[in-house]
């Protein structure tokens, strides 16, 4: 399943944030939760984790990247389970890291959710276009050099 689309909540006052009700099935065996490389929380189904897992594990352990690597992926992930209204409890310490205080907008990305602070997700998302354009140009730079036209 590619989760798609951006949805505001708010935390409540147990640090739990809603998950929007069209993914809530997916997520109904649990979620994982880990802090998100750009100050975000990302929130895998159990199926999204092992796949992300298995990329992770491309890294050879006996190297000190790849011994770091998990401990960045693994040591800081936290099961979670969703409630009856749907909702996740967010470690303070994911809540930190996200800069989360209260409201908040939760967005698929691909294979995973994101939860985002809402003020940091504004700013980030006048970014996306530009963003989008620059990897388009530098695929289709690269699509020429390699003689595929088009």
């Amino acid at each position: 399943m590619a989760f798609r689309g951006n949805f505001e909540y708010q935390l409540d006052d147990r640090n739990r944030v809603a998950l929007p009700p069209k993914f809530r099935d997916d997520f109904a065996r649990g979620a994982v939760l880990v802090p998100g490389l750009d100050g975000c929380v990302e929130v895998y189904t159990q199926e999204g984790f092992d796949a992300e897992a298995s990329i992770v594990e491309r890294v050879p352990a006996y190297t000190e990247e790849g011994r770091q690597l998990r401990r960045a992926f693994f040591a800081l992930a936290f099961d979670a389970q969703c409630d009856r209204q749907g909702r996740l409890l967010i470690p303070a310490k994911l809540l930190t890291h996200a800069g989360i205080e209260r409201d908040v907008v939760v967005l698929g990305n691909d294979q995973r959710l994101e939860i985002w602070d809402r003020a940091t997700w504004e700013a980030q998302e006048l970014q996306l276009p530009t963003a989008r354009a620059n990897a388009l140009e530098r695929l289709a730079d690269g699509q020429a050099a390699a003689g595929g036209g088009g």
